[in-house]
This record gives structure tokens, C-alpha cells and sequence, in this order.
């Protein structure tokens, strides 16, 4: 799937690390735009907050994370800086929450979540990217844990594993939320490029002319009817 592709899915994912930060911040040469500094955007989760406020504040970073254009003035080339600050500032919000209720299920898939984001940023090394996605697992496993039956939990497992290349587990994960009734264009989207990489073209074309059906959303409908044309 190439990076594009990737992005734009990603982007659709929810209808609803601290590792490696500072690679994303190293300059490589002293020419070129003002280095973002992490200083400039200031934690703003602390201990004593009410819970309420902690996932307020963590989805807020979290929103600003899922954006892969700037919002404001930001160079383009700074931008995907400025997401793993916010990344990193949504899972200290979420933290703080889980230090006080470990089980928290909302609080466990969207740490889960920023991770999954994480994976597809641009130019990041591939096995930085593998273990984003392995800690995603670990996350959403556990909210699922938590919460036992959740679509949206096992949707995340699908495209994680769909993205580590795991494509038959993802074909019967996303099977399994099909039978469930739970029907969203990304789901046969990801079932198509699964297909894809199976070499299964007319099952993937399938795929496809069902995600533009549906058109929910309407991106990923658009995206989708892109590839059987």
C-alpha cells in the first residue's frame, strides 16, 4: 500500500511512545525551517485534574495527532513533528487516567489508538513503525479485556494486523465484523487490499465495489470506487 494510501485510511480509521520521540526532532542539517521545539507545546495534564478533564484534553491531542496536513501555519515538513508532540501529550492525559482506573476501556483504546497512528507516519523506519503497531495490540487487547465485546476494538485489531501484513487474520476479523453487522467502508477497504495481497483481484474488486456503496464514510467510499475503475 503506498504512503498515500496508508494516510487516507488511516485518516478514516475512527468513526469515533515515548519511544524514539527524539529522532523526530533531530536536525540533520542547520539550514532549512525553524525546528519545532517541544517546549512550545507545554503539558497540560497534571495529577489532581478530574478524569473528565484528563480525556477531554488527551482526545484533543489526540485529534490534532490524526491530521496528516496542518491545520495553521505549520511547514509541512514540520508537521509530522508537531503530531508525535501531540501523541505524546494525549498519552500522558491518557496515562494519568489509567494510573487511577487501570481498566478504563475508552482511556485503553485510544492509548492503543495513538499508537496505531503512530505506525503510519511518513519516512518512519519500518521497525519503528512494527513495534507502534505491537503496543496498539497490546492496548486494544486490553480494552477489549476490559470491555469485552467491542466492534471498534476489533476493528483496530483488523488494520493493525492488516498493516503488519497479517492479512489472514485480518480477512477473519473483518469477517467476523461483517457477521455482526457491523458494516463501515473501511472494513471492506482493508478487506480488499487484503485480497489484493493475496493475489485474489476479483475478491478485492468485490471488496472495493462494496465500499463505495456503502460510502460510510463518504472518503473512504470515494477512495474505494478510485480502485475499481
Amino acid at each position: 500500500m503506498s504512503q498515500s494510501t496508508t494516510v487516507f485510511l488511516m485518516r478514516c480509521s475512527k468513526s469515533v511512545c515515548l519511544f524514539g520521540l527524539s529522532a523526530f526532532f533531530l536536525l540533520t542539517a542547520c539550514a532549512g525551517p525553524v525546528p519545532i521545539r517541544e517546549a512550545d507545546y507545554p503539558i497540560d495534564c497534571k495529577k489532581d485534574q478530574p478524569i473528565k478533564d484528563l480525556l477531554r484534553r488527551g482526545d484533543i491531542h489526540r485529534n490534532v495527532m490524526m491530521r496528516d496536513k496542518p491545520a495553521d501555519n505549520t511547514l509541512s515538513e514540520q508537521w509530522t513533528q508537531v503530531r508525535g508532540i501531540h501523541g505524546v501529550r494525549a498519552r500522558i492525559c491518557y496515562q494519568l487516567v489509567l494510573d487511577a482506573k487501570p481498566d478504563h476501556p475508552y482511556t485503553l483504546l485510544n492509548m492503543g489508538f495513538t499508537h496505531l497512528v503512530e505506525s503510519t507516519f511518513p519516512n518512519l523506519a519500518p521497525e519503528a513503525a512494527e513495534k507502534s503497531l505491537v503496543t496498539a495490540t497490546n492496548y486494544v487487547q486490553q480494552a477489549l479485556s476490559a470491555r469485552r465485546l467491542d466492534s471498534q476494538a476489533t476493528y483496530y485489531l483488523g488494520e493493525i494486523a492488516a498493516r503488519r501484513g497479517q492479512c489472514d487474520k485480518a480477512v477473519r476479523i473483518f469477517n467476523a465484523l461483517l457477521s455482526s453487522r457491523w458494516s463501515y467502508s473501511q472494513v471492506y477497504a482493508w478487506l480488499g487490499y487484503c485480497d489484493e495481497r493475496m493475489k485474489k483481484p476479483k475478491e478485492a474488486r468485490e471488496a472495493y465495489k462494496r465500499a463505495a456503496e456503502l460510502a460510510n464514510p463518504i472518503d473512504v467510499g470515494e477512495w474505494a470506487r478510485s480502485r475499481v475503475r
